[in-house]
């Protein structure tokens, strides 16, 4: 949904810092940015800046509890893991 909002607005350069295994829409998974579709033009995408950084501040945020979360799942054991990067 995000990579399609970007075409329709215009966007002509998108930065990020890592990718999306298994929901990317920016050419991680699917490449919607450089499709061709002849109402919206391509955007150029530049992945990687910061990546260890957004990977962490990304894992760090997972690994937390959501108390108003109608059955909030425990998290206690939860690791943030940085070995991987």
């Amino acid at each position: 949904m995000c990579a399609a909002a970007l075409r329709q607005l215009g966007i002509r350069r998108v930065y990020f810092g890592c990718g999306n295994d298994r929901f990317g829409g920016n050419g991680t998974v699917l490449a919607l940015n450089s499709d061709h579709h002849e109402d919206y033009p391509p955007y150029e995408v530049v992945s990687g800046i910061f990546r260890k950084e957004a990977i962490i501040l990304l894992r760090s945020f997972y690994i937390q509890e959501n108390d108003h979360a109608p059955e909030p799942k425990k998290k206690c054991n939860r690791v943030l893991k940085i070995d991987d990067i």
